[in-house]
């Protein structure tokens, strides 16, 4: 049986070591000031972020609250509404055979000008016969404003394009959102209503 030949990396290894481990003690001033100065530099980078975050968050939060004062301060009186001409508009729209709307998802940011205007477009979709879905949202939630069509696909689903032609044949500004389904919502559509706070 041939005798064993002694590992030749690791005897080089413990041949070096140690060379290695005086030049580690000779310049161990260097490393340590290397290691710190990395350290350090991470540190700063992580503050910088973080930082630029928070002021971007405390920026966010002051507009959501001045949004929240100025919809507590609105009168009635100066809320939106469906004029007769929309709404007969929006009806017309929403019953034509071609379009075939079986259910439709209404959004209402969490006041009461957005949830009564939002209401309109629940009543009218079911006066037609549409299984009108009424939905609440946090003004937190979302900063924008006005109508919005949400689509949960990067393209709208031709049923969203409908419901936008329908809502800008009624004379309203509408525009489109990505819109993601809540948690547990089952609702077996890919697009939605969105009545966000009044843009003005």
């Amino acid at each position: 049986m041939p005798e064993a030949k002694p590992k030749q990396p690791l005897a080089g290894l413990l041949r070096h070591a140690p060379a290695t481990l005086c030049v580690m003690r000779r310049y161990w001033v260097t490393f340590a000031a290397v290691a710190g100065l990395c350290v350090l530099g991470t540190g700063l980078a992580t503050w910088f972020c973080l930082s630029q975050r928070l002021e971007l968050l405390k920026s966010q939060n002051a507009l959501l609250q001045e949004r929240i004062t100025a919809f507590a301060s609105t009168p009635p009186s100066q809320w939106r509404r469906l004029s007769d001409r929309a709404r007969g508009l929006l009806l017309a729209g929403l019953e034509h055979p071609g379009n075939d709307f079986k259910v439709l998802v209404v959004y209402a940011t969490a006041d009461s000008e957005s949830r009564q205007y939002a209401a309109q477009f629940v009543d009218a979709a079911r006066l037609v016969g549409i299984d009108a879905r009424p939905r609440e949202v946090a003004p937190a939630v979302s900063s924008e404003v006005g109508l919005m069509v949400g689509t949960a696909t990067a393209t709208p689903s031709e049923q969203a394009e409908k419901l936008k032609d329908i809502l800008s044949s009624a004379g309203l500004d509408v525009r489109y959102s990505a819109w993601a389904k809540l948690p547990g919502d089952d609702v077996p559509v890919d697009f939605a209503l969105f009545v966000g706070p009044k843009p003005w």
